[in-house]
């Protein structure tokens, strides 16, 4: 008696459990089919414009975040002895340049410093742009700017 009504009982939870799952899978099936009205009633998202000045802009920011600067800053350090202080370097993606200020003890350090500039495969032209005394300085160091091309001509 006691296992007939617990197999009524599992009999009855079981047809419970079944109604309950056929009603859900209904629920998920109006769902998604509520979700693809919706997804086909969105409306076309209209293109953006972007003005001239506008992408010369973007244009020139992506150049500047694309410099080979690991590339720049390995042929420098490779090029630059102890003898020389490196300043400054500023460069300037869109003519593929690079400018620098630095300081050199005396005329023969600062020559060979523009000389190993050149010998660094990745510049293809190197120039002395100008040179003064610090006379401020009490050790009187040479100033000088120069410029190193890369690359080749944009």
């Amino acid at each position: 008696m006691l296992g007939l009504m617990l197999c009524a009982g599992a009999t009855v939870m079981t047809v419970r459990l079944t109604r309950q799952q056929h009603l859900l899978a209904e629920q998920v099936q109006s769902t998604l089919a509520q979700m693809d009205r919706r997804t086909a009633e969105r409306p076309v998202q209209p293109k953006i414009v972007v003005s001239e000045a506008q992408a010369t802009a973007v244009n020139t920011a992506v150049r500047q975040l694309n410099l080979p600067w690991r590339d720049l800053f390995d042929a420098i350090e490779g090029a630059t002895p102890t003898s020389i202080a490196l300043l400054s370097l500023e460069p300037d993606a869109k003519r593929q340049l690079i400018k620098g200020l630095a300081e050199a003890k005396n005329s023969d350090d600062m020559v060979d410093y523009i000389a190993q500039l050149k010998q660094q495969k990745l510049f293809t032209e190197v120039a002395l742009n100008r040179h003064e005394m610090n006379d401020k300085d009490v050790n009187h160091p040479l100033r000088f700017q120069f410029q190193a091309q890369w690359g080749g001509r944009p």
